[in-house]
């Protein structure tokens, strides 16, 4: 977790585009896409004419256990299938909102703190919740539960089945 102490320890540089200066910050899993937070995201973004930052968290198998400290480069070929499949999952959604700016990244780490990061100074951030039928009251996910309680900016979840 050194990229988190990096992170803190430069308190006083401007936030980035990858820091989420702004726009609109949408946490997509690539594993579970869904149609109708994306389409959700992209209107959102074309009707308020701002950047939409979209960021998909991985994270190594637990079955690699230490090799992956002793060889930080084995999570390089999971890195790059994440990046690649952001991209390929966005491409189709590119054509249909050509106004919108998008950038995209995939990063190691745990999903709700990269979000939460990604989305200081973030003007919206989105994300979506499964619909299930439980048998008592509504239940959010881990990561739509933190960004809802320690997002400065405002948050909206999206229900899909």
């Amino acid at each position: 977790m050194g990229l988190r102490s990096n992170r803190e320890s430069a308190p006083s540089a401007p936030p980035t585009t990858e820091q989420g200066s702004g726009g609109i910050v949408l946490g997509l899993d690539i594993y579970h896409p869904c149609d109708p937070l994306i389409a959700f995201a992209f209107g959102e973004a074309a009707r308020s004419h701002e950047t939409l930052h979209v960021l998909h968290s991985w994270a190594l198998p637990a079955s690699y256990g230490y090799a992956a400290i002793t060889d930080p480069a084995i999570g390089v070929e999971l890195g790059r299938h994440a990046s690649e499949g952001l991209a390929e999952l966005l491409r189709p959604w590119r054509p249909r909102f050509p106004g919108v700016q998008v950038t995209e990244k995939a990063v190691v780490g745990v999903a709700a703190d990269e979000l939460l990061h990604a989305a200081r100074g973030a003007h919206l951030v989105i994300v979506g919740r499964q619909r299930r039928r439980p048998p008592l009251g509504p239940h959010l996910g881990h990561v739509a539960h933190a960004v809802i309680h320690h997002s400065a900016a405002p948050v909206a979840v999206v229900p899909f089945e």
